[in-house]
């Protein structure tokens, strides 16, 4: 039995071949997979990939000389992949390249961040990393600038974000957090997101922003020198979006993204350094859980070493099992059931429901740290903004419900599963949040 069985009941041959297939290359890795393979469910390993895994699996099966086992409708499916995102990183680096020529030009200091860096630099090539958006780190005075240069490069608030409130855009917000939308350039599928904040800094924990503009470096990328966070820095980044930030509901490509920055910056990373940093800085429970699980899945290159320094989170065994839930679940277009659905069912009670519900209608709360445009309207345009955005939030709700009907994604089954996943969400959260064990006991560190 596979370790991470015991973490995932509907665990399978197919999943332990995923794991094996994308992670560490060992001599004889390609031979396993080479005996696993006859015994394979394609279909279903496809379905375990998540979509935007199909292109990197699809380069992993060539490069393993599994092209005859695999059969050609599904090698055609993660050509298709490839082709797709090869052509969006195509118009997405013609713009960030214009945009960045620009803010160097108009002295924005500003770094690029997650996606764009690891396309380019940790994946074979870029054309098997997908990508939704480029996200561009700011400093907060220099985001009024930032704002208007993306303006006359024409990118737009979206309008099925045009009367959105931030606090609607996300869960859980704390005091002082900024919230972003992509913003597109009509006509393009080219998304840039502008933030201030990362979730490895302030508020969530006790790290000045200042502290990670100490730390950036130039790389080449594309016949230009952008700027980007350091290698450690770049990890906490990492780390803390895909678990503090997302609650690792954004599957198993987030830990690829890991494991392979980690092989990537190998010689670079000091793994004292990183467990000292991540004992000052708090987040010690994040990384520890979120690294174990990068290690097991791909036997990633972490030192053990590092994991002594560290006091694993309490009820490591129950967030492990709450994680995979989130890694492993369906994340296919047709089978995604809509997020306000999904956390309506997931209240406690039918009033806790119906709360949820029309807390979206009632009178906005004002909100500081948005870096969503403003919307030039007057005062008597403002009074009925609430009503509009109902009417503007059925405009775009009703066509996706109805898609979301066709494709059985509104099924009940589908709902609770959904809705479950929205509670293995709040239960990482709280374990690993609100009970978080005494302060003292974070800061013993054991000695190598």
């Amino acid at each position: 039995m596979h370790p991470l069985s015991r973490y995932y009941p509907n665990w399978s041959l197919e999943h332990e071949f995923l794991l094996h297939s994308l992670g560490r290359q060992w001599p004889e890795n390609s031979l396993a997979l080479q005996t696993t393979a006859p015994q394979l469910d394609w279909q279903r390993l496809f379905e375990v990939a998540s979509p935007d895994l199909i292109a990197f699996l699809g380069f992993k099966i060539r490069e393993n000389g599994l092209i005859r086992q695999c059969p050609p409708q599904l090698l055609l499916e993660a050509d298709h992949a490839r082709r797709a995102t090869a052509a969006r990183w195509l118009r997405l680096r013609f713009e960030l390249r214009n945009l960045a020529s620009q803010l160097k030009r108009e002295g924005v200091v500003f770094v690029v961040l997650k996606g764009a860096l690891l396309a380019f630099n940790a994946y074979p090539d870029s054309s098997l990393r997908s990508v939704s958006d480029v996200d561009l780190l700011v400093r907060a005075e220099g985001l009024a600038q930032t704002m208007r240069l993306i303006d006359e490069a024409g990118f737009r608030c979206p309008e099925r974000h045009e009367y959105a409130h931030p606090r609607f855009l996300k869960e859980f917000v704390v005091p002082g957090e900024e919230i972003s939308i992509p913003l597109e350039k009509p006509g393009t599928p080219a998304l840039i997101e502008v933030h201030t904040q990362l979730d490895s800094t302030e508020p969530w924990f006790p790290v000045p922003i200042e502290t990670v503009w100490e730390h950036v470096e130039e790389v080449d990328w594309n016949d230009i020198k952008i700027p980007v966070l350091d290698p450690h820095e770049f990890l906490f980044h990492l780390v803390l979006h895909l678990s503090r930030g997302h609650f690792f509901s954004l599957g198993l490509r987030p830990l690829l993204d890991v494991h392979l920055w980690v092989e990537l910056q190998e010689k670079r990373l000091d793994w004292e350094r990183i467990a000292e940093e991540c004992v000052r800085r708090r987040y010690g429970d994040w990384m520890y859980l979120t690294l174990k699980m990068v290690s097991d899945c791909f036997s990633t290159p972490i030192p053990q070493e590092f994991f002594a320094r560290l006091e694993a989170p309490l009820q490591i065994e129950r967030l492990q099992v709450l994680a995979y839930e989130q890694i492993w679940a369906d994340h296919r277009a047709q089978s995604v059931v809509p997020p306000r659905l999904a956390i309506t069912f997931s209240q406690p009670s039918a009033g806790r429901a119906i709360s949820s519900l029309f807390r979206r209608m009632g009178p906005e709360a004002s909100f500081e740290g948005s870096t969503i445009p403003a919307r030039n309207t007057s005062k008597n345009a403002r009074r009925f903004k609430s009503l509009r955005r109902v009417f503007h939030e059925l405009r775009f709700k009703v066509p996706q419900y109805l898609r979301a009907w066709r494709g059985g994604s509104l099924a009940l089954s589908s709902v609770r599963r959904a809705a479950r996943l929205v509670r293995g969400q709040e239960e990482i959260r709280s374990i690993l949040m609100t009970q978080e064990r005494p302060r003292e006991e974070q800061s013993k560190v054991v000695n190598l």
